[in-house]
């Protein structure tokens, strides 16, 4: 396996689409319109933008933007990972929520890692980890001042997109708050 890690650009859209086109939720067919909006959709949008062609064309139009940010996991040239990272006040109704409230939201202060998808036959060989660390290499470069994750406090949760707890402590992550159903974990760096 030889793995590497890119930022996700316009130029690598098509690359972010097949993944979610194909293999980021082979295993969970359910969740296949996912395009890892939650984090850049209020409720409302979210509620109404359900069928998978929707999602997807409101997922390229974020990329073509430079608001969908984060970190595509190749192993060669196949694409066998997702992390949706970036500045947090890009991430629109994460930061109307006061449960994610740390701080006053300003550009360049916080970078936020929201979520995680390794492929099947992929996880348990760490890419997470990784991709952490690529993470906190380009945060500390691009002038952050805290990272942040919001890993489920429900720890039984069937899958743990969000990352366990486990992995932002073994990184230097300190509990910032706990909410009902989510850890906000934070390290400052700048």
């Amino acid at each position: 396996m030889d793995v590497f890690i890119r930022k996700l650009t316009p130029e690598l859209e098509d690359d972010f689409l097949y993944y979610f086109d194909n293999d980021a939720f082979s295993d969970h067919e359910e969740w296949s319109a996912c395009y890892c909006l939650q984090s850049h959709l209020s409720k409302e949008e979210d509620e109404t933008c359900i069928l998978k062609e929707e999602r997807r064309q409101k997922a390229k139009e974020l990329v073509r933007e430079g608001i969908m940010t984060g970190y595509l996991v190749y192993d060669d040239d196949k694409i066998v990972g997702w992390c949706n990272a970036g500045d947090k006040s890009h991430y629109g109704p994460v930061c109307a929520d006061k449960e994610f409230l740390t701080d006053k939201i300003e550009k360049g202060t916080i970078k936020v890692l929201y979520c995680m998808d390794i492929a099947p036959g992929y996880r348990g060989k760490g890419i997470a980890n990784a991709v952490v660390e690529r993470f906190l290499t380009d945060a500390k470069e691009e002038g952050y001042l805290y990272v942040e994750g919001y890993p489920f406090s429900d720890t039984k949760r069937d899958y743990q997109y969000r990352g366990p707890v486990s992995l932002y402590e073994k990184y230097g992550f300190e509990l910032y708050r706990k909410q009902g159903w989510f850890f906000i974990m934070r390290k400052k760096i700048g």
